[in-house]
């Protein structure tokens, strides 16, 4: 009995050290994706960049980082903005990556409401934009704000999608310190290599529709036109607070998102100078 109590005992001083580690629940994932462009498509947003040999040459792959902040159910993906190596003149694509907390999914969660596939963080957004995440309920948050001195924000939300077309190995492996389980996952048109953990308390993916389980962060997803690579996974104390969608937002469905986006990116188009 002695030996019983003298374990019980052991027990309990312990527990309270190893207690707030395991109800953890915060910290950041940094990502590093690649992504391949379309030089061509890409020169025809550009504005004032000059014509034959003046025009700035794009990279045909870009590199940058996405960071992922999470704390208590909630959290937010910002994204660094790539540096193409052209300079930081006026209209160029060049000047030095940049931190835009308010850039809408470079996610590759990919597909917000009304956007087109152009890659991490190419679709054409406007001011405030920024992706939210319901992690507690599992859903992505679209916000979108309006142009003009009668700015509105809008929000949607989008479900993540656990993987239909998966195929499991016994594979596994160490990334950023957390066991990984590897799968090839079919989406669209492309196939992506996954490695997933079940280690974290909650579910996300760089893209959505690469969750290979319900309750699966994944780490890595390789496919032909990019990649997501998490090179650190932090659990810590976050003291971003800014983690939940802006106040006074107006929920709407992804219908109506996809048309504002479009009304909004007209009104864009007909205030630039034609060139």
């Amino acid at each position: 009995m002695k030996g019983i109590s003298r374990i019980i005992m052991s027990a309990a001083l312990v527990l309270p050290f190893t207690q707030p580690l395991l109800a953890q629940q915060s910290g950041t994932i940094v990502y590093e994706v690649t992504a391949k462009t379309d030089p061509e498509r890409m020169r025809g947003f550009q504005r004032g960049g000059g014509d034959g040999d003046e025009a700035p040459q794009i990279p045909d792959v870009i590199t940058f980082k996405q960071t992922l902040t999470f704390n208590n159910g909630h959290a937010k993906l910002a994204t660094e903005r790539p540096d193409f190596g052209n300079g930081g003149g006026r209209g160029g694509w060049g000047g030095r990556a940049r931190r835009d907390t308010a850039n809408a999914p470079a996610q590759g969660q990919g597909q917000g409401p009304g956007q087109r596939r152009m890659g991490p963080g190419m679709g054409m957004m406007g001011r405030g934009n920024a992706q939210y995440f319901d992690l507690a309920n599992k859903k992505i948050l679209h916000v979108f704000s309006t142009f003009g001195d009668d700015r509105k924000t809008y929000y949607a939300e989008e479900d993540f999608i656990v993987a239909a077309d998966t195929k499991a190995s016994d594979k596994t492996k160490k990334i950023a310190g957390y066991t990984c389980k590897k799968a090839t996952i079919k989406l669209k048109d492309d196939t992506y290599t996954v490695w997933y953990t079940t280690e974290l308390p909650f579910s996300f993916s760089p893209i959505n529709g690469l969750l290979p389980e319900a309750n699966a962060v994944v780490l890595v997803a390789e496919g032909g036109r990019r990649a997501f690579n998490a090179t650190s996974v932090t659990l810590q104390p976050v003291t971003d607070t800014d983690l939940t969608i802006p106040a006074g937002a107006e929920k709407i469905s992804q219908e109506q998102m996809r048309d504002i986006r479009q009304q909004e990116m007209e009104k864009l188009r007909k205030r630039q100078p034609q060139m």
